[in-house]
């Protein structure tokens, strides 16, 4: 009996962590034939609230008119008062704020955890932010909702194991046919 047979299991289980199995998963009801778990409701509420926070945070707040006039012209908004270096690590802020919600909320969905939980969901929002159209907030809540239903679409059609395949093969579809995205404009037209 060597230290691999002792710390074998011990460190097989240091990978995963199953510390919140079923923890929001009780609660159920029905909408028609359909169940949903309370955590379901939960994910979707949160997802869209703070969508809406962020989309109205950008709109109408004054870092939100300073986040948008760097991202168009930072030597216009430097002339206008606004710091570009202050502003870009503010987005950085709330960009890394709202991811860290919504992988905490992800990890509340699937009840495990490792170390390479997210790179499929990098790569997915990539793809969503790509088809939306890049810099396009509104584009991008647009990409992800047509990726979900692509993905669910080829998954009835080819099945379960191609779901991954298809948001992979929806990003070089997107980048040949239309690279700037559905929402998204040419920097031409843009710049003009």
């Amino acid at each position: 009996m060597g230290l691999d047979d002792n710390f074998s299991e011990y460190v097989g289980k240091a990978r995963i962590n199953n510390s919140m199995a079923g923890v929001l998963d009780k609660p159920r009801f029905n909408i028609g034939d359909v169940g949903i778990a309370g955590i379901d409701v939960i994910v979707i509420v949160a997802a869209i609230g703070m969508m809406v926070i962020l989309d109205q945070f950008v709109r109408r707040s004054r870092l939100g008119k300073g986040i948008r006039a760097t991202a168009q012209d930072p030597e216009t908004a430097s002339l206008m008062g606004v710091n570009p270096t202050r502003t870009i690590q503010m987005t950085f802020l709330i960009g890394g704020l709202m991811a860290g919600v919504a992988a905490f909320l992800y990890m509340l969905k699937i009840e495990t955890t490792k170390y390479d939980v997210g790179f499929l969901l990098g790569v997915k929002a990539f793809t969503a932010a790509v088809l939306g159209g890049i810099g396009n907030l509104r584009g991008a809540l647009l990409g992800g909702l047509v990726l979900g239903v692509a993905e669910n679409w080829g998954r009835a059609l080819f099945g379960s194991e191609w779901r991954d395949v298809i948001a992979f093969v929806l990003l070089v579809l997107i980048l040949l046919v239309r690279p700037t995205g559905l929402l998204g404009e040419s920097l031409g037209k843009a710049r003009a």
